[in-house]
């Protein structure tokens, strides 16, 4: 494996200011993944706006209206000043052509990166997606035959034109990540999914020395600990339970939970496997 230092690939070296930033390639060709390089409030995605239409991104009949949202958040950014990262196919010239019209208009430098993917190994890649995700072949066929190559982007009229393959793109996410703060419900999302976690808050301070924090919807919550011990093997969350300890203690009492299904099941009345009570440092009991 080729160490970054060994690497032959340039750094992509961004304007300062403003720009319109367009992925140009066919489907399957690996756009998104670049895409994710540069920060997420730049990013349209037409595949985005597909899927909210119609429930498939891939569902080409859809692309009509996908285009008005596109062309609607493109000039909402656009007159505010801010960087666009069009990351839809752009196969085509009038696409382009009206991406860069509409960046003249707003005095915004254009760079276009393009994706030089053999059309078999875009098919390959379709069929590995979930069917809402595909891509018709004769689509996906015609966007490829589409690409152009850097030098034609300028003559167009891209101020920067560049291959993917020819971009050091991991070290770009590499140096954006590494100077990001960090995600304080990186660990809610990773054990209970996205939804849950746009509904948690931690509290602040800790509980019994436990990170603690609350999912809450409406008037109805749920509360949960990160629960560690001192042993290394067993770190793990903990879920409170309405129950008290039946032995005489206050309480509070938990049980451990690995997965949005096991607060499902604890929001539900299901019988606890282990409570754990804090007050009588007892990890077997009875609860009613």
């Amino acid at each position: 494996m080729r160490s970054q230092s060994e690497s032959v690939l340039a750094p992509l070296s961004l304007p300062d200011g403003p720009l319109l930033l367009a992925m140009i390639g066919a489907a399957g060709s690996g756009k998104s993944r670049v895409a994710r390089a540069f920060p997420a409030d730049w990013r349209l995605e037409l595949d985005n706006y597909r899927w909210q239409a119609t429930g498939s991104p891939g569902d080409q009949t859809a692309t009509p209206i996908a285009s008005v949202v596109f062309r609607e958040f493109l000039d909402a950014r656009l007159t505010r000043k801010l960087p666009v990262l069009a990351d839809s196919t752009n196969s085509e010239r009038d696409v382009r052509a009206y991406l860069l019209r509409r960046a003249r208009h707003w005095g915004m430098t254009t760079v276009a990166i393009v994706f030089r993917v053999p059309v078999e190994e875009c098919l390959a890649r379709q069929e590995t997606r979930t069917e809402t995700k595909q891509v018709p072949p004769d689509a996906v066929t015609r966007q490829a035959v589409g690409v152009p190559t850097p030098d034609q982007l300028i003559d167009e009229g891209f101020h920067h034109a560049y291959y993917a393959d020819e971009l050091d793109l991991l070290g770009l996410l590499l140096s954006r990540s590494a100077t990001a703060d960090p995600d304080p419900l990186a660990d809610v999302r990773r054990t209970f999914g996205e939804d849950l976690a746009a509904v948690f808050a931690w509290h602040h301070g800790r509980e019994h020395g436990f990170a603690t924090g609350t999912f809450a919807v409406a008037d109805r919550e749920m509360t949960v600990r990160w629960m560690d011990d001192g042993d290394p093997y067993d770190h793990h969350w903990q879920a409170r339970l309405n129950e008290a300890c039946t032995d005489g203690c206050p309480g509070p009492t938990w049980v451990k939970v690995t997965d949005a299904a096991d607060l499902q099941d604890v929001y539900l009345g299901g019988a606890p496997d282990e409570p754990w009570c804090d007050s009588c440092d007892s990890h077997r009991f009875t609860v009613g």
